[in-house]
């Protein structure tokens, strides 16, 4: 190994989240026998076959989801990128489950029928903790990659209509929704994404879903709800309801609201428990709600478990309509 083998190698660890491969250690001067040897000695950590953690900060830290997914595309070589899930998660949508149990990545062309298949790589060399990795069979064109953060991704809206098509209705329609609500792009975009994925499965569904897609939407149990208003013939009104007092203060913003043919508006709000579960905010939720009574305003309130039981919601708001 020559002398400046060590310095070369972490500063190009630097720019690849702490990750290095063999192949990148070998053009450095390192020798097999010494990759082994610091493999074997826990000063290198293997996260995926011939590719390893070599930044000493790194070690016995748990791993972001970022490393992870730079270790695949490492892993899958040049021409390898970030597809469906895992692309929407780096972009930063929400909406997918909270957990990442797999890595999909996808390949200029298609995977080739005669390489590795994905349920090879778990034989030797995987860390136990890396999540699967799954290569899906996309034809893509190297148009179709951009690199966003410094990593190697599918477009946008791509990524955006094949998880779309391979979630569940609620799903779709909340990265739909955070798509549009974060700026991702823009409705233009979506429709036209949408349109260029006729002939695939769903994507009937999927037309009518993208055309229900608001970017006023600020969460996905607001995107559920307001999704099981719908299917129950009782879509809300108005979306970001603005409750004014008679001084001209703003009391609350109502995230779904019914308020034709009505006396008194009716506020739905959707509870992340990360925030209305704290102390402050309880109180500060309970103060709000007795302004909002005090101005003539009924509101029921949703958390993400019921927005998972779409019965139970079209229930409780007709319940509150014929109130």
């Amino acid at each position: 190994m020559r002398f400046d083998s060590e310095p070369r190698l972490l500063a190009l660890a630097a720019t690849q989240d702490g990750l290095a491969t063999a192949a990148q250690a070998l053009r450095l001067g390192y020798s097999r026998a010494v990759i082994s040897n610091r493999v074997r000695s826990g000063r290198w950590r293997s996260v995926a076959p011939g590719v390893y953690l070599v930044d000493p900060d790194l070690m016995g830290t748990v791993l972001p989801a970022r490393t992870w997914w730079r270790a695949a595309l490492l892993f899958s070589g040049p021409r390898s990128c970030l597809v469906a899930s895992t692309a929407l998660r780096a972009y930063g949508v929400h909406g997918l489950p909270l957990s990442e149990p797999q890595i999909e990545i996808g390949v200029v062309g298609g995977p080739s029928r005669h390489g590795r298949r994905p349920g090879q790589i778990a034989v030797r060399g995987r860390d136990e903790e890396a999540p699967d990795l799954v290569v899906r069979q996309y034809a893509i064109t190297p148009e179709e990659i951009v690199v966003h953060d410094g990593l190697r991704v599918r477009k946008l809206e791509m990524s955006l209509v094949d998880t779309a098509l391979e979630s569940d209705r609620g799903t779709a329609l909340s990265l739909l929704d955070s798509a549009l609500h974060q700026g991702l792009l823009s409705r233009e975009d979506l429709v036209r994404s949408v349109l260029l994925a006729t002939g695939r499965r769903g994507v009937v569904a999927l037309r009518e879903l993208a055309s229900l897609a608001d970017e006023r939407a600020e969460s996905q149990i607001e995107s559920r709800v307001r999704l099981a208003c719908i299917d129950g013939r009782l879509p809300p009104d108005e979306l970001q309801y603005r409750v004014i007092d008679d001084d001209g203060h703003l009391l609350a913003i109502g995230d779904l609201a019914w308020v034709r043919r009505r006396r008194r508006p009716l506020l739905a709000e959707a509870d992340g428990a990360s925030v209305h579960g704290l102390p402050a905010a309880v109180y500060r939720d309970r103060r709000r709600g007795n302004a909002l009574v005090a101005q003539a305003c009924d509101t029921i309130r949703f958390t993400y478990a019921d927005a998972l039981r779409p019965s139970y919601v079209v229930s409780v708001v007709k319940a509150a309509l014929a109130a």
